[in-house]
């Protein structure tokens, strides 16, 4: 074999052997194994590369998660403080009206003890009233009673002036009589007719005097008809006063019974007050004390929020880290169209199933979203799953594949772009359309597995007519 010949072959993989050749069979095995160890280590830097974007992934959705909670802790620390605060500032002024009320209690209860003590006094002069009234009640029936009597007697003498009256007509005519008999008696009748006179003179004086008892008798009669009149009523009112007496005690006892119930109240109140008012100030030295932890919480929250910045921050590596495998990813892409570098059948194989069953794994976790409507940590990059890294990096020459391969960078891109629109739906709460999107991401993921498997079946056809992907 010519020495031109012998390196075409050394470049181009083809075996070369025989004694003479051992050395350069030596260097081909050594280059082959350096092949297989480059083939190796393509594997291991696209497996890489899908792990560390699924640890971007997952740390970034940790550290939103995580942001959002410390602004939520941030929030509602903010809102517990000032609560805590306005609480104090209460509690202050709690305690501050509760001991005036229970001052004011005690005055009261105090006072009301005083009232019914003069409640009590009052019903006691109310009873004297009474007693003294029914004593008056009796002394004007007994007046009554007498001037029922004198009125009596006063019609007795009425009658006697009447009869005193008559028999003084009587003896006026009779001495009248006897003056006409003296006077035909003549010198005879004169002792007779002096002593009819006189007698005459009597009766006038009788019959004035009659008169004169008849008027005032009058007088005595209308004088205590009016006394009697009077006297009834005034034990009509007296009565009367005694009944509304009745009432005012019966009303002064019941106040007096309520009186003592509320100065019991009062007191129980006042008691309890105090007990209150121990309770009181004893939470206001536990808002004192929460008010302290309140805002030793604050603190934590801006200390988290650092830690969170600080988390963020060493996170950031991550992507510089992610973007470095890639780059490396894609110039391996290149070098593996270089026969020498090219990448065998068997892992470009592995690499596509692995993709089907990662591709389904994502539209599982579209559709759990759906049915659960709650957003989950889901890869919306095309270029960063676990197929992109792989697609956009390797580039298959042998027509059976690169026809099919090429064409799905839009599908896949598509694919991704529905993670976005059910995420949008389902954070503004529009179910529907988020059943819909998938409905439309599941119909296109059949053609992409479809598209798979037919580059898998290509593949395995190509392997067994021991013809690689990588080369025209």
């Amino acid at each position: 074999m010519g020495e031109k010949k012998l390196l075409h072959n050394i470049g181009r993989m083809v075996p070369v052997g025989g004694a003479q050749n051992s050395e350069a069979a030596q260097i081909q095995q050594r280059l082959d194994a350096g092949r297989k160890e480059f083939n190796q280590l393509v594997q291991g830097v696209f497996t890489s590369v899908m792990k560390i974007s699924a640890l971007d992934l997952s740390l970034h959705d940790c550290m939103d998660r995580i942001t959002g909670i410390s602004d939520s802790v941030h929030t509602v620390s903010e809102k517990v403080v000032d609560a805590s605060h306005r609480t104090e500032i209460n509690m202050a002024e709690v305690v501050s009206v509760h001991e005036s009320f229970t001052k004011n209690a005690i005055q009261i209860s105090e006072a009301s003890s005083e009232i019914n003590e003069q409640m009590s006094a009052s019903t006691a002069e109310l009873n004297g009233i009474v007693v003294k009234s029914e004593s008056t009640i009796r002394s004007s029936y007994e007046v009554k009673q007498d001037m029922e009597q004198l009125m009596s007697v006063l019609n007795s003498m009425n009658e006697v002036i009447k009869g005193i009256n008559s028999i003084s007509e009587e003896t006026n005519i009779l001495a009248l009589n006897a003056s006409i008999e003296a006077a035909r008696a003549g010198e005879a009748g004169k002792g007779f007719a002096v002593v009819a006179q006189q007698i005459r003179s009597l009766a006038d004086e009788t019959r004035q005097l009659t008169v004169d008892m008849d008027g005032l008798v009058s007088r005595i009669s209308s004088a205590s008809q009016k006394s009697s009149d009077s006297l009834d009523k005034t034990v009509a009112e007296l009565n009367e006063m005694q009944e509304n007496l009745a009432k005012v005690l019966e009303i002064n006892r019941s106040n007096e019974e309520n009186l003592s119930d509320i100065v019991e109240n009062v007191a129980t109140i006042a008691a309890s007050g105090e007990e209150i008012f121990s309770t009181v100030s004893s939470v206001q030295n536990q808002m004192n004390e929460l008010n302290s932890d309140c805002m030793l919480l604050e603190e934590q929250v801006t200390a988290m929020s650092r830690v969170s910045g600080d988390l963020q921050s060493s996170v950031s590596p991550v992507k510089e880290v992610e973007k470095e495998l890639d780059s490396a990813a894609k110039r391996m892409g290149v070098m593996v169209n270089d026969v020498f570098y090219m990448l065998d059948n068997q892992i470009f194989l592995n690499a596509v199933q692995s993709a089907v069953g990662a591709h389904q794994k994502w539209l599982g976790t579209l559709k759990s979203m759906v049915e659960e409507r709650s957003s989950k940590p889901l890869q919306l990059d095309d270029t960063k799953c676990a197929f992109g890294h792989f697609y956009h990096a390797m580039k298959p020459r042998n027509r059976a594949v690169s026809e099919i391969w090429a064409g799905l960078g839009e599908k896949h891109r598509r694919f991704h772009g529905y993670g976005h629109s059910v995420i949008s739906a389902i954070d503004r709460g529009d179910y529907d359309s988020a059943e819909r999107e998938v409905g439309e991401a599941e119909k296109l993921s059949a053609e992409l597995i479809a598209d798979f498997n037919r580059i898998i079946e290509a593949t395995k056809n190509l392997d067994a007519r021991r013809q690689a992907v990588f080369q025209e």
